[in-house]
C-alpha cells in the first residue's frame, strides 16, 4: 500500500521515534520521510538522539532539494508538433547595406560547459512514441525531460552548488548504491560536468499531463523493463496535497491516493481511445522498435522521479507556483546552509570540537554501510555511536 502512500507498520513505528526525538519537521521533510529507505530513518533517530537541534536544523534543506528537482515557473512548455510559419514579404535591401543573416546558433565545442537541446535526440524520442502522449494518446504532445533540463545543461565544479547539494541531500533518504545508479545515467562523467542529452530521458506527454507532471500532480512508478529492451510497463499514481500546516508531526498519516482520478484542483486526464479518466494504479506500456537508437525512457530515472515526484506533491506543489528561484534565493550568491557550523552561530547548542565531522555524522558523504563515526566533546563521547 506504500505506492497509495500508505505507510507500512514499521515505518509508522520508525516515524513516531522520529517524532518524539525532534518534535515535527518541515512539510517536505515529513513527505521525503513517507517514502525513503527505511535504513535512512533509523539513521536519522539515531543521529536525532545524539544532537537533535542540529537535526532540526537540517530537516530545512528538503524544500530546497525539491525545489531544484522541479521546473522554472517562469517557462512555459513549447508545443514538439511543428507550426506552419506565417509567410512574410521580401524587402528590398537599401543601397549599400550588407544583406540580412540569421543570427547563427550557438554550437557546442569541445571545451564548452553546456550542452544545447539536441533536435535529433528529440526527433527520436518522438518516432520511438510515435508522436502520441504515452498515458492518454493523444497526438498533441510536447517533449518532457525525466531528470531536469536545467539541471544537466551547464557544468558546475563548485562542489556547495545547487546539483551538489541536491545530491548530497539524495543520500541523506536512499542507499550510496541507487544514488550512484541514478548518477551514472545522467552524468556519466561526473556531477561537476554537464550531463547527457539523451533519448532515454525523454517522454512524450500531452500539454495537459505534462504541466501536471511538472507540479508533482502525479509519479509514474517503472514496473518492469522487458528482457528485449524493447517494453517498459510504468505505473502511474496521482498524488493528494496534505493540508498540514508547514512544520507537521513525523507521526501524521498521508492521504491515499487510491482510486483518485484527479489533481488536487480536479484537473483529470483521459484515455483517447476510451474516454475513461485514468486514474491512481493504471497500467502504461511504452514500447520502441528500436532500443539501440530509440531506447525506452531510462528505468533508472523514472524510479528518482518516482520518488521525488510524490515528495513534491503530498508537500503540496501540485497546485502551487513555486518562486522563481532569484526570487526565492536559491540563484542568488548564497549557497544553501551547510552543517558547517560556527560555534558562535549557536550559543545554546553544543556544538563538536570539529565542523567536518558533524556534517560527516549528519550527511555521511561516504556513505561506507560499515562506517562509525563517534562524535566527541571535550574528550567525552555522545554515547553510543552514530553509525551510516
Amino acid at each position: 500500500m506504500e505506492d497509495y502512500n500508505i505507510p507500512s507498520a514499521e515505518r509508522i513505528a520508525i516515524l513516531q521515534k522520529l517524532q518524539e526525538v525532534i518534535g515535527g519537521a518541515p512539510l517536505h521533510f515529513w513527505a521525503a520521510c513517507q517514502i525513503c529507505d527505511l535504513e535512512a530513518l533509523a539513521k536519522f533517530v539515531k543521529c536525532g538522539l545524539e544532537y537533535p537541534e542540529i537535526l532540526r536544523g537540517f530537516t530545512q534543506l528538503t524544500y530546497p532539494m525539491i525545489c531544484y528537482w522541479g521546473p522554472y515557473p517562469s517557462r512555459k512548455s513549447q508545443p514538439s508538433t511543428p507550426k506552419t510559419p506565417t509567410p512574410k514579404k521580401s524587402t528590398p535591401s537599401k543601397p549599400g547595406s550588407s544583406p540580412s543573416t540569421p543570427p547563427a546558433k550557438k554550437q557546442k565545442t569541445l571545451d564548452s560547459p553546456t550542452i544545447y537541446r539536441n533536435r535529433r535526440v528529440r526527433e527520436l524520442a518522438e518516432q520511438r512514441d510515435n508522436s502520441r502522449c504515452v498515458l492518454t494518446g493523444s497526438g498533441e504532445i510536447e517533449l518532457a525531460h525525466i531528470y531536469p533540463y536545467h539541471s544537466i545543461k551547464e557544468k558546475e565544479e563548485d562542489i556547495l552548488g545547487k546539483r551538489h547539494m541536491f545530491w548530497d541531500h539524495l543520500k541523506n533518504f536512499w542507499s550510496q548504491e541507487k544514488i550512484d545508479i541514478w548518477k551514472a545515467e545522467i552524468f556519466p562523467n561526473g556531477i561537476s560536468e554537464a550531463g547527457v542529452e539523451k533519448v532515454y530521458n525523454l517522454l512524450t506527454l500531452s500539454a495537459e499531463a505534462h504541466r501536471l507532471w511538472g507540479r508533482g500532480a502525479f509519479a509514474l512508478k517503472p514496473i518492469s523493463r522487458s528482457e528485449d529492451r524493447k517494453t517498459l510497463e510504468v505505473q502511474l499514481f496521482w498524488q493528494k496535497k496534505q493540508s498540514e500546516p508547514q512544520t507537521t508531526s513525523l507521526s501524521t498519516m498521508p492521504l491515499s491516493t487510491e482510486g483518485l482520478d484527479h489533481s488536487d484542483n480536479k484537473t483529470s486526464i483521459f484515455r483517447q481511445d476510451s474516454g475513461q479518466r485514468i486514474k491512481s494504479g493504471d497500467y502504461f506500456n511504452i514500447q520502441t522498435d528500436d532500443p539501440d537508437k530509440k531506447p525506452l525512457p531510462s528505468f533508472e530515472l523514472l524510479e528518482l522521479q518516482w520518488f521525488l515526484q510524490r515528495i513534491q506533491g503530498m508537500a503540496g506543489a501540485a497546485d502551487i507556483d513555486w518562486p522563481s528561484f532569484s526570487e526565492s534565493g536559491w540563484e542568488s550568491d548564497e549557497n544553501i546552509p551547510d552543517l558547517d557550523l560556527e560555534r558562535s552561530s549557536l550559543p545554546s547548542i553544543s556544538i563538536p570540537p570539529s565542523p567536518e565531522d558533524l556534517r560527516r555524522a549528519i550527511y555521511n558523504p561516504d556513505n561506507s554501510k560499515h562506517q562509525t563515526i563517534k562524535v566527541e566533546r571535550n574528550s567525552d563521547e555522545f554515547g553510543d555511536d552514530c553509525t551510516a
